[in-house]
């Protein structure tokens, strides 16, 4: 059996994810320690961790879909005759495949039109706040189709 080599693009997600979080602590750290410290608050700081929130959380996803770590209720089709179980199993991953392509569909579209629509403090395009919804439901969709082919393969 030959091992799989990794690339830098398997982990991607988490990369991304982690510096978000790291965004996201250093804007609210420096965000108390702006506000009870010194007499001016940093007014970005909310701002700042609201994006890498969202980076954070969608990014995340998509590491937890090509890690299968998503929940889900398996123990019932133990129950089903194999058939029935494999065809359930079938209709939830294209359940989970057109959900991850509407949302990568109106993800997008919502983008878009928030490209005109400044942040209150920093006035950069809402895009930037919302595009990880677009963006990260087609990596979704891509990682749960190499799972989908990984668990044929097995």
């Amino acid at each position: 059996m030959t091992r799989r080599r990794y690339t830098p693009l398997d982990h991607a997600e988490e990369a991304i994810a982690a510096a978000a979080l790291a965004v996201v602590v250093f804007a609210v750290g420096w965000g108390v320690i702006t506000r009870y410290v010194t007499a001016q608050p940093a007014a970005w700081a909310s701002e700042i961790a609201t994006i890498g929130f969202a980076w954070v959380v969608f990014f995340g996803s998509v590491a937890a879909v090509r890690q299968r770590l998503h929940p889900a209720v398996d123990m019932p089709l133990g129950w089903l005759p194999a058939p029935v179980a494999r065809a359930t199993g079938l209709l939830a991953d294209l359940l989970m495949l057109a959900f991850f392509a509407f949302m990568a569909f109106f993800g997008t579209r919502f983008a878009i039109d928030a490209w005109t629509n400044p942040s209150p403090v920093l006035r950069m395009p809402m895009t930037v706040l919302y595009g990880p919804v677009a963006l990260c439901s087609a990596l979704m969709l891509v990682r749960h189709l190499q799972v989908i082919a990984e668990r044929t393969r097995r």
